[in-house]
Formats: C-alpha cells, structure tokens, sequence
C-alpha cells in the first residue's frame, strides 16, 4: 500500500490501519505500507499496472486524473469531521464518490477524517481584502482557486519547499495542513501571524484505494476485516488529531505567534468567490455536480437546527 500522505497523522493513520488488519485477520492479512514510493499523480497507472496493490491517501490527491474527486478530501466552508462523516456515511457521499471512482474502475473505502487545517500563515498582517491583492501565497485546490479570486498569485509547492520560499521571500503567505504539521515544518519560524479559520478545509478525509477488480477478488473475511479497520481508524483518527492541534496552538502561543480571526469582510468575501467557483466547476462535470448536490440534499436534511457541523 503506497502512502501520499505526510508521515505525522496522515501517515500514522495508513500504518494504523494497516495494523490492525493484521491483527483482525490473525496475521493472514499483511499490508505492508511504502512511504510515497509512487507521486499523487502516478497512482492510478500504479494501480493499474500492479506496481502497487492500494493507495493510502485522499481523494483530492487525484484531482490531476480527474478533478471531481477534489471535493472528497474536504471543501471551502464545508463541513467539519464530524459533518463530513455524516455525509460519507449517511448522506449520499460514499455513492457520489463510488460513481466518480467507477470511471477509472477503483473502489475506495472512507477510513479516516482530520480536523481542519490552519487558515494560513503570512509574513505581515492582513486587515483588508486589499491586502491580498498580489500576494504570492503557497496555496492547494479549491481554496487556491477561491483565493485567486481575491487576487492572491497561488503557488502549489511541495512540504519541504514551503518555509525556504517564505524565508527567502519568494512567498509571503502558506497554507499547507494542520497546525501540528506546520509546526513540525518550521512554518511559524518564517511567518509569525497564524489566521483561523481554516475555512478552505475544515475537513480532510482519509481513504483505502484499489482496483475494483482487487477489491472483489478478496475473501469476504479479509473485506471485513478492511471495512472494521476503516472503522478503527476513523475513531482512531478523529480522537487523536484534536487533541494535537490544541497543543500546536498552545506551543504557537508560547513561542509568540500572533493568532488572529480572519476579518468578517475577507470571509463573506471568500464565501461569495467559493460559491462562484464551485458554480463553475459543476458546470463542467456533470458527476460532479451530482456530488455537490447530494451534500447541499444532505444539509438541507439535516435542518438548519441541526447542521451544527458546518460552516455556515
């Protein structure tokens, strides 16, 4: 099982899994986890080829190989873990991905989800939507997209490139994952002002991908056995992640981070432009769409005394 993921959380959670599969099966089921042996955008000719046997990762990972899958790994303003489990599990998601996976012939199974990401992190303070006018900010997805909008120059750069591009001044902004990773990446030595937050993902999910044709030529034992780790280490996952941001915002603070709420203007203005974006990315997609659908089916049945798990 090749992972994509960072090796703190993302990664722990695949070796987790891994584990306890193994223990499930008494040993006759080994997954053997490899560190990023294949990149995100090689994964599906990996799978295909045989190079690997399953991808530990998220779905937005693939977005390259097809764009729709972007929404699965979490969305600007969407819902936090425990609303993004509700609709994997309850309200349609699972579906909506399975028909998107069933185009490239995978099976994917929901097996973990993460709190939300840091809102990001900048050199100076930002105050106005003027302010992000032309910043050069490292940014990823539909929050890159989002952001554009208001006039940010996006760059995609990978975790080790991040804190030199803004020590360096190349970048003046980052967001890259959740505050215990950016604190093990050094982020808030090169940009002491933290914004939450994290509207651009308040969730990323963690998922097992096969081939279908993998996926059914498994025993039923060794199918249930995946389907019971997947729910192991969604517990596993949404119980240990929390409790590490809380302590990457205590050490912030302690080591003179300036942690700031993004302003209201900036985030109704940031709202309006997802809307905008997502508007015209269903447009392209007719799957897509379904799949936006069925989370706006989901909210609206949940009722707006309820949706207390959502950015609203």
């Amino acid at each position: 099982m090749n992972s994509l993921l960072y090796p703190k959380l993302f990664g722990e959670a695949g070796l987790y899994f891994a584990a306890v599969v193994e223990r499930r099966t008494r040993g006759s089921f080994a997954i053997e986890v490899q560190d990023r042996m294949v990149l995100d955008q090689d994964s599906f000719g990996a799978l295909e080829a045989g190079l690997v046997d399953a991808v530990w990762g998220s779905a937005g990972h693939h977005h390259r190989e097809d764009p729709a899958l972007a929404i699965f790994s979490g969305f600007p303003f969407g819902p936090d873990p425990n609303g993004f489990t509700a609709w994997m599990r309850e309200g349609g998601g699972a579906e909506a991905l399975d028909a998107i996976y069933a185009r490239h012939g995978l099976r994917s199974l929901y097996c973990g989800v993460l709190p939300a990401e840091g809102g990001g992190w900048f050199r100076a303070p930002v105050e106005t939507i003027a302010d992000l006018d032309g910043l050069p900010m490292r940014a990823f997805g539909y929050g890159a997209l989002t952001l554009r909008t208001l006039g940010i120059v996006p760059y995609e750069l990978p975790a080790v490139d991040i804190r030199p591009a803004l020590e360096t001044g190349l970048i003046a902004a980052a967001e890259f994952s959740l505050p215990s990773i950016d604190a093990d990446l050094g982020l808030h030595e090169a940009a002491g002002h933290l914004y939450l937050p994290g509207w651009q993902q308040p969730a990323t999910s963690l998922e097992l991908l096969m081939p279908e044709r993998s996926w059914t030529a498994l025993s039923d034992g060794h199918r249930s056995a995946i389907e019971f780790a997947c729910e192991a280490t969604l517990a596993w996952s949404l119980e240990t992640a929390q409790m590490r941001q809380v302590e990457a915002l205590e050490r912030f603070r302690a080591e003179g981070v300036e942690i700031h709420d993004w302003p209201e203007e900036i985030l109704a203005r940031l709202r309006q432009a997802w809307m905008e974006v997502i508007a015209e990315e269903t447009a392209r997609d007719p799957l897509l769409a379904a799949a936006w659908q069925s989370y706006l089916n989901h909210v609206e049945s949940r009722g707006a005394a309820s949706a207390q798990g959502y950015i609203d």
